[in-house]
Parts: C-alpha cells; sequence; structure tokens
C-alpha cells in the first residue's frame, strides 16, 4: 500500500516519508518526494473542489478520505482513494499519515457506467415522449374527453421525471424528497411554496420510488384541480418520518374548497390507494374530510431500500 508522512509542523508540511510501493506508483525517486508537499501529485485536471476539501482537513485537523486525480512523474494520470489521518502525541499534532490507493479502474467503470445510463436516459426519453405524441394525437380525435387526454400525458410525464431522478442515482436507490419534489415540480412553479415537503433524507428501491412518483402527481394534480391548490391560498404539506421501524408519510391539504366524497374512484384514486400500498407492503388511505384531503402511508421501513439518515421522534 503506498504511504507517506508529512509533518504539519514545518512550513508547507513536508513530506518526510514515503515507502516504495509510493514511489512505484508515481515514478519519482525518494529524493524528489522528500520535502515536497503532497499537492506536487496534482495538476490541470484535478478537480478544484477536491483540492479545497483536502486543505480544509488539514487546517482542521482532521481525517478525510477522497478520491482524487492525481499525477505521476511522467505526465499520465490516475486515481487515488486517499485516507489521509492527524497524529497525535500528548495532545499535539505530530504528523500526517496518508495511505494512497490506486482505484483508477474503478473510476473508469464508473465513467464508463454513467455514460451508458446516459445513453438509455436519452433513449427512453425519446421513447416516453414518441408514446406522449402518439397518445395525445390518437385521443385527440376521438370521442374522449379533453381532461382524459390531458391525464394520460401528465401521467406519462411523471413516469418521465421519475426516470430522470433514477437516472441521476444510476438506477440504485432515490431519495425520497427528490422523488416528491421531482413530482411536483410542474405544480411548484404555478404554486410557489404553497407546497411545502418535510421530511429526512433516506433512499428508496427503484421500483418502489416510481411508484410514490406516480402517486403523489396524481395527488398534486387532484389538489391543484379540486383541492387546496384550486385557489389562491390553500396549502400542502407533505411530511415523512421513521418511527418504530415504519415509514410514515402524510400528505395533508389545508384552505381549499369544501371537500366531498367522490361516488367512485378512478385511476389516479387505485394508483395511490392500492398500487401504492401492495408495493410499500403496508396501508395506503385517502381521508376526505369536509377541511382538506388527508393521505397517509403507513409500511415497514425494512426491505424498501432505506438507509436512515436521520430520525424524527414520533
Amino acid at each position: 500500500m503506498p504511504m507517506i508522512i508529512s509533518d504539519p509542523t514545518l512550513p508547507d508540511n513536508p513530506i518526510v516519508f514515503c515507502n516504495n510501493a509510493f514511489l512505484e506508483q508515481t515514478g519519482y525517486t525518494r529524493e524528489e518526494v522528500l520535502g515536497q508537499n503532497c499537492r506536487f501529485l496534482q495538476g490541470p485536471a484535478t478537480r478544484q473542489a477536491d483540492i479545497r476539501r483536502i486543505g480544509a482537513a488539514v487546517d482542521a485537523r482532521k481525517p478525510i478520505q477522497i478520491d482524487i486525480l492525481n499525477y505521476r512523474k511522467d505526465g499520465t494520470t490516475f486515481w487515488n482513494a486517499l485516507l489521509m489521518s492527524p497524529v497525535f502525541a500528548d495532545g499535539e499534532l505530530s504528523y500526517f499519515f496518508a495511505s494512497l490507493l490506486d482505484v483508477t479502474e474503478r473510476k473508469r467503470a464508473e465513467e464508463h457506467s454513467f455514460l451508458l445510463n446516459r445513453e438509455l436516459d436519452h433513449r427512453v426519453k425519446n421513447t416516453l415522449a414518441t408514446v406522449q405524441s402518439i397518445v395525445v394525437q390518437t385521443l385527440k380525435g376521438s370521442a374522449v374527453p379533453s381532461d382524459v387526454a390531458n391525464a394520460v400525458a401528465g401521467r406519462i410525464q411523471a413516469l418521465a421525471r421519475s426516470h430522470d431522478v433514477m437516472t441521476r442515482e444510476a438506477w440504485a436507490s432515490a431519495l425520497l424528497g427528490d422523488i416528491v419534489r421531482n413530482a411536483l415540480e410542474p405544480i411548484h412553479k404555478m404554486v410557489g411554496d404553497r407546497i411545502v415537503v418535510d421530511g429526512p433524507d433516506f433512499r428508496l428501491r427503484p421500483r418502489i420510488a416510481t411508484m410514490l412518483s406516480l402517486a403523489i402527481h396524481e395527488l398534486g394534480e387532484n389538489a391543484l384541480r379540486y383541492g387546496s391548490l384550486s385557489n389562491p391560498s390553500g396549502t400542502v404539506i407533505i411530511h415523512w418520518a421513521i418511527v418504530d421501524e415504519r415509514l410514515r408519510l402524510v400528505w395533508s391539504e389545508k384552505g381549499g374548497p369544501e371537500v366531498r366524497m367522490p361516488s367512485s374512484k378512478g385511476y389516479g384514486g387505485r394508483i395511490v390507494e392500492r398500487a401504492l400500498a401492495a408495493e410499500f407492503g403496508g396501508a395506503a388511505s385517502i381521508d376526505y374530510a369536509p377541511e382538506g384531503v388527508v393521505f397517509t402511508l403507513d409500511a415497514p421501513s425494512e426491505g424498501l431500500g432505506v438507509e436512515r439518515t436521520e430520525w424524527i421522534a414520533p
């Protein structure tokens, strides 16, 4: 494992030790390395943000783990997984220890995967746009009401927006907050801060995230047409938390016209209650309270692909 040690008690934190593995990795001789600051490995292609992060860690005397692009003596580049830690003696900073693992092949594989995902995203978007055009044109010349045609087009667009989020995350998982905000983006542009989204960051598996996106889209469209967003003063609050190993998400509308129970539930209602509950393995319900619609999703967090980074007390 390539390793170096630098002395922060001397000006410019010079390297005072390097092992043979480091010399083999970089192509330098020991005489050329000793006395240098570790910045000598960096060059024009190294991201400035990475350089600043390392500098901040050194100034704060804190450890850091980061992938950074470095240069060999012959000018070729390679990626290092840098792990740098301060070492203290009697409460005083004595030196910085750093290991530098070559991860060039991993980074190349990640870049290749990114390019493939971007190409796939482009092709799927084109396909969805074609499907939307076919559906709209087909329904346009039929006896189907325009609101039905618009609803179908909106659902295809919602599917495309959820696809955008998943592509940015390489189809591994998606933050629940990103899914909710993205699904409501067109409506948010119209109503602004009358939509409040609040909850801790955690991730959902792709299939679950896509179904949630479609459900949030349906709730948003209904709020805009008939609910709290159909007037100038109503609001929507979407809040979620994990309580006792269960995910609880609540959509709450306030300040809209008096709510009436619908005579029947259409496709949107079935997505919100039945399909979403089945996908999450929990319960989903809509309460058509006169003062505002309240949708509640309650499901076990296990199996959802949740990575809990914050807890909200019940």
